[in-house]
């Protein structure tokens, strides 16, 4: 009988140790994060916490460069589209033109929908910004300054291959300034 009471007493012995070295980890880590003050360049104080979100502006410039790119792009088919769709307005329905019209709206619009795609898969494998301008036979990927290398350049070709009707020889991968 004695036994089973030390063991007991061992066990919730440890666990009262285990216990507190626990709170003692999470107060140094908490309490000593708020005993350091940083100073910022307009002298302004801020407490350092534990996983504390702070705002990194690294990589602006390159999510403003790929946003602009975007933005141009975008401007640019959109003036496309309205310029077919008033001549498909004015066009007898049914005849050899609109049918033209109609298709290379299709075609345009695949086309906006397979660059974006490709954006995204790009993005994903390299962890980074791209952008991707499909052209009749070709296809112009940028992508984030560091994030271009032998890998991500065999990635990026595997994924533009696999998605469309181009050859690697046909894709052109570069880096933003």
């Amino acid at each position: 009988m004695n036994l089973i009471i030390k063991r007991r007493q061992l066990i919730l012995g440890t666990l009262v140790v285990a216990l507190g070295a626990a709170v003692f980890v999470n107060w140094y880590y908490t309490n000593n994060g708020k005993d350091d003050i940083l100073k910022t360049n307009d002298e302004s104080e801020y407490v350092q916490n534990l996983g504390e979100a702070q705002y990194v502006n690294a990589g602006a410039e390159n999510n403003d460069y790929f946003a602009e790119v975007r933005l141009n792009r975008d401007k640019a088919r959109d003036e496309s589209i309205d310029k077919l769709n008033k001549s498909l307005k004015s066009a007898v329905s049914g005849s050899e033109e609109a049918k033209k019209i109609t298709a290379t709206i299709e075609a345009l619009s695949k086309q906006i929908k397979l660059e974006s795609d490709l954006e995204t898969l790009i993005s994903a494998k390299i962890s980074g910004e791209c952008a991707a301008v499909i052209n009749d036979k070709s296809v112009q990927i940028i992508v984030e300054k560091g994030k271009l290398n032998d890998s991500a350049a065999l990635q990026i070709t595997d994924i533009v291959t696999a998605n469309t009707e181009i050859d690697g020889a046909n894709i052109k991968i570069s880096e933003s300034k």
